[in-house]
C-alpha cells in the first residue's frame, strides 16, 4: 500500500511540474546536450575504424507505448526519432565508417516503413557511408521494404524473408452487438457516406471496399517499384514474387532478394571488404541516463497495474465525461 501512495505522490508531482513547464528540464530536457558516446561490440578493439550496429526489432510503427498516457514515467522516444539520433551519429561521428542494421521485424505500418526506407537512402546519398541489412528471424513486409533501401541484405540460414504485399484488415462484430443488446450510434452527413468506412458495426458496401482495395493496391505498386529499385530486379520478376509469400533465405538468395546467407562475424568481414579495410570495430550508440528519468522509468515498470487508473483518473479530472470530437 506505501509503495501505492508514493507512486501516486510522485505521479502528481510530475503533472504538476509538467504544468509548470519544469519537468522537461528535470528529465535531461536543458539546453545543454551531451555529445552521444559510443560502446564497443566485437571486432577488432584497435581498430580506428567503426561500424555502427543498429538494431530494428518488432513491430514497425511509430506510436510508443506511452503515447495515450497523460503521465509518461518513461520518457520514451518513438522508433523514427532513435533512428534519426543513430544515423546522426553515424553521419557526424568521423570514425564511424558503416551502418549495420539488425532486422527482426514482421512489417508494421506502411507510412513508418516508408518514412525508415527515405530516411536510410538520404543518409546515404548526403554522407556515402553504406548500410547493410542483415535479417535475423524474420524480415518481413514492411522490415523488408526498409531493408530495400540498403546498400546490401544479408540474411541468416534460418531467417524468413519477404512478405511483399499490403494487408488491410477489420472486424465485423455485429451480431456480436446485436446479441449483447448493444446499439450503436453513429451520426455522420449525407454528404459524408464513408466517413465510418471499416466500422465493425456494419458490414462495408461495395463502394467502401473498392476504394479500400484501391487504396491497398496503389500501396501494393509501390512496394512494388521499392523491391524493383533496391535489388536491381525487373519489375514483372518482382510482381511474380510479391504474392505475400514469406521465403527462405536460401529461396530469397535465388530470387535475388538477398545478397548472400552469413552469420555476423561474416557479414562485418563482408563489410571491411567493402570499405577496403582490414578490420573494424563494431560499437552501438550510448545514451546518457538521467537519474530521474531511471527513477520514473523503474516506478512505472513495477506499477504497470496502477497506471492506467492514474491515467483514467487525471482525464477526468481535466476534461471530464463530455464526448469529444476527434479527426482518427
Amino acid at each position: 500500500m506505501k509503495k501505492v501512495f508514493l507512486v501516486l505522490a510522485l505521479c502528481m508531482i510530475s503533472v504538476s511540474l509538467s504544468a509548470q513547464g519544469l519537468l522537461s528540464g528535470l528529465l535531461g530536457g536543458g539546453s545543454e546536450k551531451k555529445a552521444p558516446r559510443v560502446k564497443f561490440i566485437e571486432g577488432d578493439t584497435e581498430a580506428p575504424e567503426e561500424i555502427l550496429l543498429i538494431k530494428l526489432n518488432g513491430v514497425i510503427q511509430e506510436k510508443d507505448e506511452d503515447d495515450n498516457a497523460l503521465i509518461a514515467l518513461k520518457n520514451k522516444k518513438n522508433i523514427l526519432d532513435l533512428l534519426k539520433e543513430e544515423l546522426s551519429l553515424a553521419a557526424n561521428r568521423n570514425a564511424i565508417k558503416a551502418v549495420y542494421i539488425e532486422i527482426n521485424s514482421p512489417g508494421g505500418e506502411v507510412t513508418p516503413s516508408d518514412l525508415i526506407h527515405h530516411m536510410f537512402k538520404k543518409f546515404y546519398q548526403e554522407t556515402k557511408k553504406p548500410i547493410v541489412a542483415h535479417i535475423g528471424a524474420m524480415g518481413a513486409s514492411g522490415a523488408y521494404y526498409i531493408a530495400c533501401a540498403c546498400n546490401k541484405i544479408y540474411a541468416l540460414p534460418t531467417s524468413m524473408i519477404g512478405s511483399i504485399g499490403v494487408l488491410l484488415q477489420s472486424l465485423n462484430i455485429e451480431r456480436l452487438a446485436n446479441n449483447l443488446g448493444i446499439t450503436p450510434v453513429t451520426i455522420k452527413s449525407d454528404k459524408t457516406p464513408m466517413k465510418d468506412v471499416l466500422s465493425p458495426f456494419r458490414p462495408a458496401t461495395d463502394e467502401e471496399k473498392a476504394m479500400l482495395l484501391e487504396l491497398v493496391e496503389d500501396t501494393y505498386q509501390r512496394f512494388v517499384d521499392i523491391v524493383a529499385e533496391g535489388r536491381n530486379l525487373k519489375r514483372e520478376d518482382v510482381i511474380k514474387l510479391a504474392n505475400g509469400s514469406v521465403y527462405t533465405a536460401n529461396k530469397a538468395l535465388k530470387l535475388g532478394l538477398i545478397d548472400g546467407i552469413a552469420y555476423r562475424d561474416e557479414v562485418a568481414a563482408e563489410m571491411c571488404k567493402m570499405l577496403n579495410l582490414k578490420s573494424v570495430a563494431i560499437v552501438k550508440r550510448v545514451d546518457e541516463k538521467n537519474p530521474l528519468t531511471e527513477l520514473f522509468g523503474a516506478l512505472s515498470e513495477k506499477s504497470s497495474d496502477i497506471r492506467p487508473i492514474l491515467d483514467s483518473f487525471v482525464k477526468k479530472l481535466m476534461i471530464g465525461n463530455q464526448p469529444i470530437l476527434m479527426f482518427r
